[in-house]
């Protein structure tokens, strides 16, 4: 009886909460719809948005893949077409020498804040020995600032990319010895570089290899 009792009082203290409060109630259940379906709304957007840039990126690169202009109304979305669109417009425009724009776009991929830590480190590091092979190209130091911010944003943490960052500094000491036409042989940065390389454990022997060869023909020119 003592049970039944309190399971009443229960109910009838429930009852006056839900009719003292139930503006406050309904109130508040109207907001958790509105946000519901506001963030349905913006689900459902996002997907279209998605859908419509995938159709137009493959559209563009498989209706005229010699011109990839219209490539650049996709690269301000905020999603992965948008970087696709970048990487497609940088290679098209390293074949035209188009430097100065595909080095935009290279920052424009790097700063993004929706890459992850691989691919940051793959595209900086392609980045860097593109404009290496473009300084040597255009017989240029004004890419050479860059190319020391694209080998920094090759991560130390990721094993595979480590001894391909330790290459690139390596060719950039080289590039700017070849550039300012200075000798290499009493260049202390260079022979550090070449030595720190060649005494890790932690460099491929492939790259030792490739940076040995450099290191000879330098010597030896």
């Amino acid at each position: 009886m003592n049970q039944e009792n309190k399971n009443q009082n229960l109910f009838k203290k429930f009852q006056n909460f839900i009719f003292k409060n139930y503006i406050q109630l309904i109130i508040s259940l109207v907001i958790l719809l509105v946000i519901f379906i506001g963030f349905q709304t913006y689900n459902y957007f996002k997907i279209q948005d998605i859908k419509n840039s995938s159709i137009n990126f493959f559209d563009i690169i498989q209706d005229n893949p010699d011109d990839l202009s219209s490539l650049e109304n996709l690269i301000d979305n905020d999603d992965i077409f948008s970087n696709l669109s970048k990487l497609k417009l940088i290679q098209k425009n390293i074949e035209t020498n188009n430097f100065g724009y595909v080095n935009d776009l290279y920052k424009d991929l790097i700063l993004s804040s929706n890459l992850n830590i691989l691919y940051k480190s793959a595209i900086a590091a392609h980045a860097s020995y593109t404009f290496i092979n473009a300084s040597y190209y255009k017989k240029s130091d004004i890419y050479l600032n860059d190319i020391s911010n694209y080998i920094n944003n090759i991560s130390d943490e990721i094993d595979s990319y480590f001894s391909i960052k330790k290459e690139l500094e390596y060719l950039l000491i080289v590039t700017e010895i070849d550039l300012n036409k200075s000798k290499y042989k009493s260049n202390s940065k260079a022979l550090e570089k070449y030595n720190e390389i060649f005494n890790s454990s932690l460099v491929s022997a492939s790259i030792k290899e490739r940076v040995k060869k450099i290191h000879e023909f330098q010597l030896y020119k």
